[in-house]
């Protein structure tokens, strides 16, 4: 019969490589839909756009140096002071873009879906490639410290016992959980009353809102695929973020080898389902919005046809 740790190494294994081969196909074929002509000049779009390229290089870049560092013989992690304080910077910073790109793409639906025509000029590229540089730049410039706080200990790499460690984890909670996903859920019940108002009001049309029935169901469209996405996503954050405080809150707490055991064992769970949650967006988005369906499929057959012509000329 296996033992815990057995079953544990087994399912990290699966789990990582099945993400791998998911995730990378997935927002392959995400960002081959995106990238039409159809979609890509919508500032929501240009938002799910970087956000499935931040998607992926979640999780291949992280599940492929969690290998090189972690499994096949590898110890780098917990041997090589390099390697522990780059390797949080960046597992910090990759998933924390992915979230935020998705709580804009949240942002810009919510006020695309506004009355007031302020608010709906916030909606337009020129505002979204400024407000994602701006963000972008604070995120990867804020999380230096990581460099700081993280160093090898008692043959683990972990942030600085005591003010340090809390510091760490709030700001991690912060910007990987709590804003985007709190953001993104707020955005969605606002984007709500909006589209509520709309419906309801007589004289919207009046107040400098006139769309044409056809920019009104890609509006409600282009919700389905954010709104999609963002449920899946702040389930699955809350509880990953909530194992992964529990982690380094207890980092310096002795425990029996049973209870490692078994919180390393629901600590690889949620990493797996964390990781996850950054190779589902081409799966929801097919799934919930008939308008991506077709515009995938239109692309598809695009370099299909591309392809053929390439053939016949080579």
């Amino acid at each position: 019969m296996l033992s815990l740790p057995e079953i544990t190494l087994d399912l990290t294994f699966v789990g990582f490589f099945t993400v791998l081969f998911i995730g990378t196909a997935g927002n392959i074929l995400n960002l081959i839909a995106l990238l039409s002509k159809d979609f890509r000049k919508q500032s929501c779009i240009f938002y799910l756009i970087c956000c499935s390229v931040f998607d992926m290089l979640t999780d291949d870049a992280a599940i492929i140096v969690r290998f090189l560092t972690e499994y096949f013989g590898n110890n780098l992690y917990v041997t090589s002071h390099v390697v522990c304080k780059i390797r949080p910077y960046f597992f910090f910073c990759l998933p924390a873009t992915a979230s935020t790109c998705l709580l804009l793409a949240a942002f810009d639906r919510c006020v695309s879906t506004s009355l007031h025509a302020w608010w709906r000029r916030l909606s337009s590229m020129w505002f979204a490639k400024r407000l994602f540089s701006i963000l972008m730049l604070f995120l990867w410039t804020t999380s230096i410290f990581h460099f700081i706080v993280f160093d090898l200990r008692n043959g683990t790499c972990a942030p600085l016992p005591g003010s340090l460690s809390v510091v760490a984890t709030v700001y991690n909670l912060i910007f990987v959980s709590v804003i985007p996903d709190g953001g993104t859920f707020i955005c969605g019940i606002i984007t709500w009353i909006h589209i509520h108002q709309s419906k309801n009001r007589v004289d919207f049309n009046i107040h400098g809102n006139n769309q044409t029935p056809n920019n009104r169901r890609t509006n409600r469209q282009l919700v389905l695929l954010v709104f999609g996405q963002a449920s899946v996503s702040v389930v699955i954050g809350a509880l990953r973020s909530s194992a992964y405080a529990y982690n380094l809150l207890t980092t310096s707490v002795k425990k029996s080898i049973e209870q490692q055991q078994i919180e390393y064992f629901i600590q690889q769970s949620t990493l797996i389902l964390f990781y996850f949650k950054f190779a589902l967006a081409f799966y929801i988005s097919y799934g919930v919005s008939a308008m991506f369906r077709k515009t995938f499929h239109k692309s598809m057959q695009s370099l299909k046809n591309r392809y053929f012509r390439f053939c016949k000329c080579s």
